[in-house]
């Protein structure tokens, strides 16, 4: 039987209408998608960011290597502002509440604070980075101990003493600038990988991949800086702050310091670095923001020198050790001219 072309066209619209009503629309296609998505392992909880508190800024760029896009990192030491005497603030105890981890480095404020920082977050892993780096001694200045005891024989020798033990004590302290030696830090980035792995399991994989990555961007590194200081003969600088003696043990350089234990060097002591800045022709003194330059500056003066600014603690780790190394080549060959 035939039926006419009107009634097909009205039977086929009233289909289509009919399939239309019992469909989803497009925005009940879009919320079950949303929702199933939000139930899949790939979301949710395993897309949230894992809180990570550091100590100093170079520690930042070694846990961002490491857990690339899923840590979310947070810094005590801000710039400007020196690891050795900082107090954490307020509300920087009170983030804590909501850290998975804290990475730990050694710097002098960590052994005041660790207890309180522990405290504000009985759940928080405290990562160390620091494990299975042995410590230098801190530098300390090569004055003639024999040469001052003798002319002060007869002034106060209980003073004197207490002046020994303090500056016994000041040598004894071990060196915490442990990141400023690419292979130490490769040593770190092995200890922030197991702490990462501790508290996200399910993302190992990803870890290990960036540690990789991580430890052969710091061979490259260490090369870098070795082709730097190729060819230069005078290997000694002065620098107020001694953070840089891993840096200067790994490249066969001689850190002296102008002070120690955070104590400013005596008219002695500065009267000697003077002497043997002009004995090695040395040009240059290095000093750091975060510290006073007022006996930097002293030694400069009498040598008719210049102080020039280097930092331990920017951001970008690598870039700033790579431009350290340039800078360390440039001065130490201007300082050995005229030897």
């Amino acid at each position: 039987m035939s039926y006419p072309k009107s009634s097909v066209l009205s039977l086929l619209v009233g289909m289509i209408v009919l399939t239309g009503c019992n469909s989803p629309s497009t925005d009940s296609v879009s919320e079950g998608n949303e929702a199933q998505t939000a139930t899949t392992p790939v979301s949710s909880e395993s897309l949230e960011l894992l809180d990570i508190t550091v100590s100093i800024l170079p520690q930042e760029y070694f846990v961002e290597k490491i857990g690339g896009d899923r840590v979310e990192v947070n810094v005590m030491v801000q710039p400007g502002e020196s690891p050795a005497t900082y107090e954490p603030k307020p509300q920087q105890l009170k983030d804590l509440s909501e850290a998975e981890a804290y990475v730990r480095i050694g710097v002098p404020f960590e052994n005041a604070w660790m207890n309180k920082i522990q405290s504000a977050n009985a759940q928080m892993l405290v990562i160390d980075s620091a494990q299975g780096i042995e410590r230098l001694e801190m530098a300390a200045h090569h004055h003639h101990d024999e040469d001052h005891a003798e002319e002060a024989a007869d002034h106060d020798h209980e003073e004197e003493h207490e002046h020994e033990e303090k500056h016994e004590h000041a040598e004894g302290t071990l060196d915490p600038h442990i990141w400023l030696s690419p292979q130490r830090v490769k040593i770190q980035a092995q200890n922030i990988y197991q702490g990462l792995v501790t508290i996200d399991p399910e993302n190992e994989a990803t870890y290990q991949a960036n540690l990789t990555q991580f430890l052969g961007e710091i061979d490259q590194l260490d090369q870098q800086i070795k082709q730097n200081l190729v060819g230069v003969e005078n290997r000694e600088f002065i620098v107020f702050h001694p953070a840089w003696g891993y840096f200067a043990q790994d490249y066969d350089l001689e850190q002296v310091p102008i002070e120690i234990g955070g104590q400013e060097p005596s008219a002695a002591e500065l009267g000697e670095l003077i002497q043997q800045a002009k004995t090695e022709n040395i040009q240059v003194i290095f000093a750091q923001p975060e510290f006073s330059t007022k006996s930097a500056e002293t030694i400069a003066n009498e040598i008719a020198g210049e102080v020039l600014f280097i930092t331990p603690l920017a951001s970008n780790w690598s870039d700033n050790l790579l431009q350290v190394s340039q800078t360390f080549a440039d001065v130490l060959n201007q300082n050995g001219g005229g030897n």
